[in-house]
């Protein structure tokens, strides 16, 4: 997986790329890669391991992209529960920001504007690949009457595609390390 997160790193900062190019930003950044045997990774290996996912990579000749529909531009996450706060965040990719918004029932403010630690917006997008929001399903719900719960919902638009799911007091998989994910970039705790 480390091989394949760093090809993604390298498209990212690069765009596409051609075989030999992502081989020789692999190979500089080879100390920090897991390797078998070889110090220097081959373009031929590097093209075999790229052919075979394509889930994430398109091959075009000898340049390299990410799949459109696996690239992403916004990401929209709203998580909202009773008696409150609604928490959103939207990450723009492509500008490299986010924003957060936090709103109270009440009208009393909570106190001053928060200032944090925030986190990166890069690492965040590499975690991104492995919560695979593509593959969620279109609604989470349990069974019976929730009066009470956690709703949220997340958009996510790629190049090639918006997927959306929600969800009433029932998640993904993955929501967990999600969740971790996002509260470590905006700097505050998400209560998932």
């Amino acid at each position: 997986m480390k091989i394949y997160e760093a090809i993604l790193t390298i498209l990212q900062e690069k765009g596409n790329a051609t075989i030999p190019v992502i081989c020789e930003e692999m190979n500089e950044q080879a100390p920090n890669l897991p390797r078998d045997r070889n110090p220097i990774l081959e373009p031929s290996y590097i093209k075999t391991l790229i052919s075979r996912n394509t889930e994430w990579f398109v091959l075009n000749d000898d340049t390299v992209s990410i799949r459109p529909d696996k690239e992403p531009m916004l990401l929209t996450v709203v998580l909202h529960g009773y008696p409150g706060p609604e928490m959103r965040v939207r990450i723009n990719f492509k500008r490299n920001i986010f924003t957060y918004f936090e709103w109270h029932l009440d009208s009393k403010a909570p106190g001053p504007l928060r200032t944090g630690n925030y986190g990166s917006l890069l690492e965040f997008k590499k975690l991104l690949y492995s919560f695979k929001l593509w593959d969620w399903q279109d609604d989470y719900h349990t069974e019976g009457i929730v009066v009470d719960g956690t709703s949220w919902s997340v958009t996510l638009n790629t190049k090639g595609k918006t997927y959306e799911s929600k969800g009433l007091e029932a998640f993904p998989r993955e929501w967990v390390e999600f969740c971790k994910a996002l509260s470590k970039l905006v700097g505050i705790e998400f209560s998932c």
